[in-house]
């Protein structure tokens, strides 16, 4: 709820500073005093168009600031977005516009930007101006009415859940066809290039491994010729280097005992001599497993690769990646069809659900439907519309593709005069009656909403006498649900309101400015009175005016 508006420099106000409480709280004055300053520095409190024109004249720049209450989900978006005030139970909305154009926009002190300033918003205020009325003619706008009305909150979130699965599923099976289509174009370019490389039939490294052959081909007499020589050293059949130094440990044993020194010595001749040992068998090894191979035949496979890999345009060592990449694509491509049979069978699902979850809907849309009919048809009798007549035609469309909000169809129809056809209300009702018609459908649909603020700006445009105390209660009403506040220029309206709040005008040194302040008891009967009798205010008028305002606030 709007608990506090402040302006500053807006129109033809300096500085104006409003509290607000629940009901019904209506702003009066005479033409050109200034009425319209709430609704502009609300307006640009919530994110509305910013215009030079809105700055008082001599001032750089205009200030307006909101401050609300707000429930628990906004506190939560709130605390998401690190935008928590001091006090977590209220909001405040700040806007500044300069002259030069630029502007800037507050959330709880934080520089914010516009666009999260009108998404916070639409949580808490609806302003419904002398136009806003023809939103009654936009079906979607028609829809969430009734769906409002009816509490199908649930009901629209499993349609639009449906939906949103099923075309996901959808999209996805458009996908497969698409890259079967593409992938048949590429079937036979796949398998050719799938056997050239199973020709060479390279694994991670065989190539490295390749190249490392056919160097050691290329030197296979130089390493031959370095291992028989190493080999004879130790293992000829005289004079090689184990059996003389074995010789040489045998006398060194033997003599040991007398020099000490001695013994570490025959230790690390021991340890060498089992060393030499070994490395004699690994080189007898060795030599046997040298057949070099032909260098003439691996540089004719590395030639086959280098040819491979130009033809693919990649290094020759890449060439095992590319082998499984276009196995991967065959594969892929072949398992193409299961998928498609699985999606398809999913796709089924998915619109069958939607369709059961379209109808449940379309059949609760029907029953608030009527129930919205009859209780506006009987509200807008009261309006100076006795024969008034108001439905709502709903259809469902089977023809068309699934849609996010289901399949209904939806037109609301109106007759203003006995006899009269039903008709499509934006070719039978004036503006007047639009505007009656949709403060009507507020008053029944506000328990069921969520916006905890309504503002009209001379919604009893146009009507007078009985009329206006219909308005005046029905706003009244209204005010029980929801917090409204109205701009109005009739006694019967403002005599309904819990707060009255008056515009004034006055001129000094040449300057003129405006104020709204809040009207006390005896205020309110002097303000009624000069709306009742004009400029001239008399005893009569001020007796009539307390008469209204008691009978009014006793309805």
């Amino acid at each position: 709820m709007l608990l506090e508006l402040s302006a500053i420099n807006i129109g033809l106000s300096a500085r104006t500073s409003l509290e607000f409480g629940p009901g019904l709280l209506c702003i009066t004055g005479e033409t050109g005093a200034g009425k319209s300053l709430m609704i502009d520095a609300l307006s640009l409190a919530l994110g509305g168009k910013a215009s030079a024109s809105l700055i008082r004249d001599g001032a750089d720049k205009a200030e307006a600031a909101a401050l609300f209450s707000i429930n628990d989900d906004l506190k939560q978006k709130l605390k998401q977005l690190d935008l928590t005030a001091e006090n977590e139970d209220e909001l405040v909305l700040r806007r500044v516009v300069s002259r030069d154009g630029k502007n800037k926009a507050y959330v709880n002190g934080h520089l914010s930007t516009i666009t999260l300033m009108k998404e916070l918003a639409a949580d808490l205020i609806s302003i419904h101006g002398q136009h806003a009325s023809y939103k009654l003619l936009d079906s979607s706008y028609q829809l969430s009415l009734v769906d409002s009305f009816g509490g199908l909150d649930d009901k629209v979130a499993r349609v639009r859940g449906c939906f949103g699965r099923y075309q996901e599923r959808r999209s996805y099976l458009n996908a497969l066809a698409t890259a079967q289509k593409e992938g048949a174009l590429r079937y036979k370019s796949l398998r050719y290039e799938k056997e050239i490389l199973s020709k060479l039939g390279l694994k991670k490294g065989d190539y490295e491994n390749l190249v490392a052959r056919f160097d050691k081909s290329m030197h296979a007499q130089r390493l031959q010729d370095a291992v028989t020589l190493a080999e004879s050293c130790l293992n000829s059949d005289e004079h090689n280097i184990i059996d003389i130094l074995q010789a040489r440990l045998h006398d060194l044993t033997a003599v040991q005992n007398l020099d000490s020194n001695l013994g570490s010595i025959v230790q690390e001749l021991n340890q060498a001599l089992i060393m030499l040992d070994s490395a004699r068998a690994d080189l007898s090894a060795a030599l046997a497993n040298l057949q070099p191979e032909d260098a003439s035949e691996l540089n004719a496979r590395l030639a086959l690769c280098h040819d491979t890999a130009r033809r693919f345009g990649v290094e020759p060592g890449e060439l095992y990646a590319v082998q499984e990449k276009v196995e991967q694509d065959l594969s892929e491509f072949l398992s193409l069809r299961e998928k498609i049979e699985a999606t398809t069978a999913e796709v089924k699902v998915a619109r069958h659900e939607y369709e059961s979850a379209a109808a449940d809907l379309s059949a609760a849309r029907a029953q608030a439907a009527a129930r919205l009919s009859s209780e506006v048809s009987a509200l807008i009798a009261t309006l100076a519309m006795p024969d008034g007549r108001f439905a709502i035609d709903l259809w469902t469309e089977e023809g068309v593709k699934p849609r996010a909000q289901g399949r209904d169809e939806i037109r609301f129809v109106f007759s203003a005069n006995a006899g009269q056809e039903l008709k499509d209300l934006g070719a039978v009702a004036s503006g007047g009656e639009l505007s009656r018609l949709a403060l009507a459908l507020e008053a029944v649909t506000a328990s069921m909403r969520s916006t905890p603020t309504l503002i009209f700006d001379e919604v009893d445009t146009g009507i007078s006498g009985r009329t206006a105390s219909a308005v005046g209660q029905l706003l009244r009403r209204l005010g029980r649900s929801v917090q409204v506040l109205t701009v109005t220029h009739l006694p019967q309206v403002a005599a309904c309101a819990d707060g009255q709040y008056l515009a004034q005008k006055s001129t000094d040194g040449g300057s003129t400015s405006s104020v709204i302040i809040k009207l006390d008891a005896a205020g309110r009967i002097e303000e009624l009175a000069r709306m009742m009798g004009g400029a001239v205010v008399t005893a009569d008028t001020r007796a009539s005016a307390a008469v209204l305002l008691t009978e009014s606030c006793g309805k």
